[in-house]
C-alpha cells in the first residue's frame, strides 16, 4: 500500500511499500499452519494405528483358525485311534457307527477351516473322497483307505498348525514394534510441535515487545526534542504503520519548528524594527542637538569670512574640536541604532552579559518614556561567558525595563529609579531589574506570567512581554522570578545557566 515519508528537509515523497500484513493476518496464518501440521500428524499417526489394526485383525483371524485346527486335529486323533481298533473287529456296520460321531466331527471341522481360508479346500481333496466313498461302500478297504487319508490329514493339518504358530509370533512382533514406532513417533510429533510453536510464539512476542519498547522510546524522545535519524521502519503490519507515524510525527514536527522558529525570528524582528519607529523621534532629538551644534559653527565660520575678519587659528581649532566630538557622537547613536536593528543568529552563542546589557540599556535610554527615569547600572565584571541567544536576552531586557518604565506612569512624590544587575550566584548568572514604581499587590503577581494578562489600558498592552520572556528565559534553560508589593516597586529576576546549552543547543518552540 502507498504511503507518505516526510523527510528532515520538508519533502514529501510518496512511495509503494509491500503489501501490508496485519497482525490478525499473521495469527489466522499461524493457526491455519498449526492446524495443517495437526491434521498432517494425524493422518500420519491414524494411517499407522490402521496398520496396527490389521495385525490386530490378522492375530483375530490366525487365533481362530488355531482354534478350528486343533479341533480338527483332536477329532483326527481320535478317529484314527478308534479306526485302527476296530479295524479286525467283525460286522463293520457296528464299527462305522462308533466311529461315525469322531468322523463328524472331523469332516465339521475341515469346513470351519474351508470357510476360513480358501487354500484348505485343495488340500483335504483325498480325505474328502475317501470320506465320500466309505459312505456309499462300507468295506474294510475302504475303512483302511479312511485310515490311511485321516493319517495323511493329521500331518497336513499338523503342518498348518505349525505354520500358524509362525505367523502368529511374526504378528506379535509386529504389533509390539509398530506400537513402539506408534507411541515414539507420537511423542516426536507431539515434542516437535510444540517446541516449533513455542519457539515461533516467544520469537513473536519477543520481537513484538522489543519493537515496542524502541517506539515508546523512541515517541519520548520525539516529545522531548530529539530531531536525528528516523526509525527504521523493519515491518509491514500495524507496528510498522506506528513506525511510519512516529516517523512522519518527527518529520512534520522538525519542520513545524523550523517553520515556528523562521516566523518567531520574524515577529521579533519587525517587533524590533516597530521599537525603532517608535525610538526614531527619541533619535531624532539626539541627532538634532550635534547636528544644530555643527550647523551652528558652520554658519559662524561663514559669517566670519564674509565679514573679512582675519582667521583666528585657536578659535578654528577649538570650533573644530567641538564639532569632531559632535559628529562622533552622531556616529556612535547611528551604531548603536545599527547593531539593535540588525539581524541575530538563531542559535545559541558564547555571550557577554555585560556588554549585551550595557548596549541594550543604552539604546532604550533614547525613549522618550526614559527621560525622566534614573537608570542605573550595575555590573559584575567577574562574569564569566553564558551561552544563550542575544535576540531572546535583549528582547527579554527591553521588555523588562519597558515594564518597569510603564509602571512609573503617574508616580508622585519620588522620582522614578530603574536598577539593572548582573551578579554570578550558585553557578549561575543573574540578571534583575528593579524599579521603584507602582508594584503589584498578590491577585495581580500571581498571574503576571500569564499570556494576554494586563493591567494596562485598552491599547497601550497585549499581556504577552512577562509570558514571552518567560517563555525565551525557560527554552535557554533558565529561570525568572518576579518580586512586588503594591506601592513598593517591582524586581524581576532572571536566573542564566553558566555554559549551558539550551536543549539541543538551538533554540525550541
Amino acid at each position: 500500500m502507498p504511503y507518505k515519508m516526510i523527510t528532515a528537509a520538508s519533502e514529501t515523497v510518496t512511495l509503494v511499500g509491500p503489501r501490508k500484513i496485519t497482525l490478525r493476518a499473521k495469527a489466522i496464518v499461524a493457526f491455519a499452519l498449526l492446524t495443517l501440521y495437526l491434521v498432517l500428524s494425524g493422518a500420519y499417526i491414524t494411517h499407522e494405528r490402521q496398520k496396527l489394526l490389521d495385525i490386530v485383525q490378522n492375530m483375530e483371524r490366525v487365533h481362530t483358525e488355531l482354534q478350528s485346527i486343533a479341533k480338527v486335529m483332536t477329532a483326527v486323533t481320535h478317529s484314527i485311534a478308534t479306526l485302527g481298533d476296530l479295524l479286525n473287529a467283525s460286522g463293520y456296520s457296528a464299527a462305522y457307527d462308533d466311529v461315525s460321531s469322531d468322523i463328524e466331527s472331523v469332516e465339521a471341522g475341515l469346513t470351519e477351516l474351508k470357510e476360513l481360508s480358501a487354500e484348505f479346500a485343495p488340500r483335504f481333496v483325498r480325505f474328502d473322497a475317501d470320506l465320500t466313498a466309505l459312505k456309499s461302500e462300507r468295506t474294510p478297504e475302504k475303512r483302511i483307505a479312511l485310515r490311511d487319508s485321516e493319517v495323511v490329514l493329521f500331518m497336513t493339518v499338523d503342518e498348518i498348525q505349525r505354520t500358524r504358530h509362525q505367523q502368529s509370533l511374526y504378528l506379535l512382533t509386529q504389533y509390539r514394534d509398530l506400537y513402539s514406532r506408534i507411541t515414539l513417533h507420537s511423542l516426536l510429533l507431539f515434542l516437535l510441535g510444540l517446541g516449533i510453536f513455542g519457539a515461533s510464539v516467544a520469537s513473536f512476542f519477543t520481537r513484538l515487545s522489543a519493537d515496542i519498547k524502541m517506539l515508546e522510546s523512541r515517541s519520548t524522545a520525539v516529545v522531548n526534542g530529539y530531531r536525528g535519524a528516523p526509525l527504521p521502519v523493519t515491518r509491514q503490519d500495524e507496528v510498522g504503520g506506528l513506525m511510519r507515524s512516529v516517523n512522519q510525527m518527527q518529520a512534520e514536527l522538525l519542520e513545524r519548528e523550523q517553520q515556528q522558529e523562521i516566523s518567531r525570528q520574524q515577529l521579533f524582528h519587525r517587533e524590533k524594527m516597530a521599537a525603532v519607529g517608535a525610538l526614531a523621534a527619541a533619535v531624532a532629538h539626539e541627532v538634532n542637538n550635534p547636528i544644530n551644534a555643527i550647523s551652528g559653527i558652520a554658519q559662524h565660520t561663514v559669517n566670519d569670512i564674509e565679514a573679512g575678519r582675519p582667521p583666528d587659528e585657536q578659535k578654528l581649532c577649538r570650533l573644530a574640536r567641538i564639532t569632531i566630538t559632535q559628529a562622533e557622537r552622531i556616529g556612535a547613536i547611528m551604531r548603536q541604532l545599527a547593531d539593535f536593528g540588525a539581524p541575530r543568529s538563531p542559535a545559541a552563542e558564547l555571550l557577554d552579559i555585560n556588554e549585551l546589557t550595557k548596549a541594550t540599556c543604552s539604546f532604550i535610554r533614547y525613549d522618550r518614556r526614559f527621560r525622566d527615569i534614573e537608570l542605573t547600572l550595575e555590573l559584575d565584571h567577574g562574569i564569566s561567558s553564558v551561552r544563550a541567544v542575544s535576540d531572546h536576552l535583549t528582547q527579554t531586557l527591553m521588555n523588562l525595563l519597558i515594564n518597569a518604565s510603564d509602571a512609573m506612569n503617574g508616580l508622585t512624590g519620588r522620582r522614578g529609579l530603574i536598577r539593572v544587575l548582573t551578579q554570578r550566584l550558585d553557578g549561575e548568572v543573574v540578571l534583575s531589574v528593579t524599579d521603584n514604581g507602582h508594584g503589584m499587590d498578590a491577585a495581580v503577581q500571581a498571574r503576571a506570567f500569564e499570556r494576554s494578562f494586563t493591567t494596562k489600558a485598552a491599547g497601550k498592552g497585549r499581556g504577552i512581554g512577562l509570558y514571552l520572556c518567560k517563555t525565551l528565559v525557560e527554552e535557554g534553560g533558565g529561570t525568572i522570578e518576579l518580586e512586588s508589593a503594591a506601592g513598593s516597586g517591582t524586581m524581576v529576576r532572571v536566573h542564566i545557566p553558566l555554559n549551558k546549552a539550551p536543549p539541543n543547543g538551538v533554540t525550541q518552540t
